[in-house]
This record gives C-alpha cells, sequence and structure tokens, in this order.
C-alpha cells in the first residue's frame, strides 16, 4: 500500500510528516491503515477534524519528553525567580536551588539545557538530562551539609601510611 491510499486532500498538510487517510478509507480498509501506522503516524481526516493514529509506545514516548520538557522548564521559571531576587517557598520542589550563588544558578541552566538540547537530538540518553540535574541537587545537598562544611574547613590532617604488618599464614 503507497501514501496515496487516502487520496489528496488540498487542504490538509501532513501533521507528523505521516499519511493521510479519510475515514471511510480507515472505515473499507482499516487493516492496511493499522499496517501503515505500525510503521509511522496516520492522519485520519473527517470533515474539517483530524485525528492521529500511532503506537501507544510512541504516544507514551510523547508523555513522557512532555514530563521532562515541564520538569525542565519549571527548574528555569525557578532559576529565574531566584535570579530576579524573589524567594521561594520551602515547600517548592527546587527550593533547593537558593544553595546556590546566582554565577552558579547561570552555569546550572546551560549545563542543563546543553544536555536537554543533545538528548532532544538523540545524542545521548534523555535520562543524561535528568541526571545532570540530580547531580546539581545532590551538590546543593553536600553544600548545605554541615559535615561537609565541617569537612572542607577542618585542616589537612594527614599521615602518611605505614607498611602494614603481614601475620605469618599457618602454611608456612
Amino acid at each position: 500500500m503507497d501514501r496515496s491510499v487516502g487520496g489528496r486532500m488540498a487542504t490538509a498538510r501532513p501533521v507528523f510528516d505521516d499519511v493521510i487517510v479519510s475515514a471511510t478509507t480507515l472505515n473499507r480498509r482499516s487493516g492496511e491503515v493499522l499496517d501503515l501506522a505500525w510503521e509511522k503516524c496516520v492522519t485520519i481526516m473527517r470533515n474539517e477534524q483530524s485525528f492521529a493514529l500511532l503506537r501507544r509506545e510512541q504516544a507514551a514516548g510523547m508523555i513522557v519528553q512532555l514530563h521532562r520538557a515541564q520538569q525542565i522548564l519549571d527548574l528555569f521559571h525557578a532559576i529565574e525567580r531566584i535570579r530576579s531576587g524573589a524567594a521561594l517557598d520551602p515547600a517548592d520542589e527546587f527550593e533547593w536551588l537558593t544553595a546556590f550563588a546566582l554565577d552558579d544558578l547561570k552555569d546550572m541552566a546551560d549545563e542543563v539545557y546543553a544536555a536537554y538540547t543533545r538528548a532532544q537530538r538523540g545524542e545521548i540518553p534523555p535520562e543524561e538530562a535528568d541526571a545532570v540535574i540530580h547531580e546539581w541537587q545532590e551538590s546543593a545537598w553536600a553544600a548545605r551539609s554541615p559535615n561537609v562544611g565541617m569537612a572542607f574547613e577542618a585542616a589537612a590532617d594527614e599521615a602518611p601510611l605505614t607498611e602494614p604488618i603481614l601475620a605469618p599464614s599457618s602454611h608456612e
């Protein structure tokens, strides 16, 4: 079956660089349309309405991408609020950002954006963008930890290691 299954519609442009079929074609040749939908998205046109037919995995992937983009947008919004002098509510999910200086927040935004962009291009797995955020969050926790602060402020207490004394083995 070729791309012309549903015929040409003068006013319809492909939404997803896909195959366009009419609702009538879907009714008459549903098996062939489903076969097409296995390979790529199919737009079904009925009057002035359009519907997307795609595999469930593709729809789930779109939802994951949307969630990731929303999380990053929320992160950038929180960064901008802090940089503009607004206080974050202690219950805000991004309250940990307040542990950083303004220059660090800019560096974080640049690093997260770069990772997200590379993930969108398929250069890195999308989880790596999440990992960048997670690493910054762990850095914030460490910066606020009194134990980590004391460790960095403590004077060096280094001593050379001595050779270990080995006990004679019972096989000798």
